[in-house]
């Protein structure tokens, strides 16, 4: 983390400001950002790419993304302080306050959108994973990441390998690899559905 993030975060006892310097800690911008390397061409390959990030939080990976379509970028979460905040930060980016798992909010954006991606989908349990995973449209490209960091209670959808968390998709598995963290490791699968 950015040494001026370590001495804001070392000062304030404010929750929302910590989430937000964790938002930008240095796991967090090593996921993303491998996230952009290995994902970019497969994006550019797109024809109108239209990018959807589910539990994006305050937008950092969406902004990071925005290159790579002609509209913005479309960051999802289910707190709607990532929105109010997300909006100051990152000018280059939508932003929506929903609930993913929602019937509602799968039949009107999975379905609009041909470039989703998700890097919290250790915080989905399998079965909801499942049904949100099968309302995203046909063709699309997916670009999820997991991990092993199975000390979080909040982490209920883990894996032991990438190899595990790659065969748990359901699709045509266009890449997949592991980037290894401090505490833990970070894997990514990306295919079209």
């Amino acid at each position: 983390m950015d040494k001026v993030l370590k001495v804001i975060d070392s000062l304030t006892s404010d929750v929302l400001v910590k989430s937000i310097i964790n938002s930008l800690n240095d796991n967090q911008e090593a996921s993303k950002n491998w996230l952009v390397d290995k994902s970019k061409n497969y994006i550019k390959a797109i024809n109108d790419p239209k990018i959807l990030v589910l539990a994006g939080w305050y937008g950092n990976l969406a902004s990071k993304l925005s290159d790579f379509s002609y509209q913005k970028p479309l960051s999802v979460d289910i707190d709607n302080n990532c929105r109010k905040i997300g909006r100051r930060l990152y000018e280059d980016v939508e932003f929506k306050t929903a609930d993913v798992l929602r019937s509602g909010f799968r039949n009107n954006y999975l379905k609009k959108h041909n470039v989703i991606v998700c890097t919290s989908c250790e915080h989905f349990d399998a079965k909801d994973f499942k049904r949100m995973f099968n309302d995203i449209k046909k063709g699309s490209l997916i670009i999820f990441q997991s991990n092993n960091y199975f000390k979080i209670k909040e982490h209920v959808n883990c894996f032991y390998s990438y190899h595990d968390f790659a065969e748990s998709l359901k699709f045509n598995l266009l890449w997949k690899g592991k980037l290894k963290l401090d505490k833990f490791t970070r894997f990514m699968a990306i295919g079209i559905k």
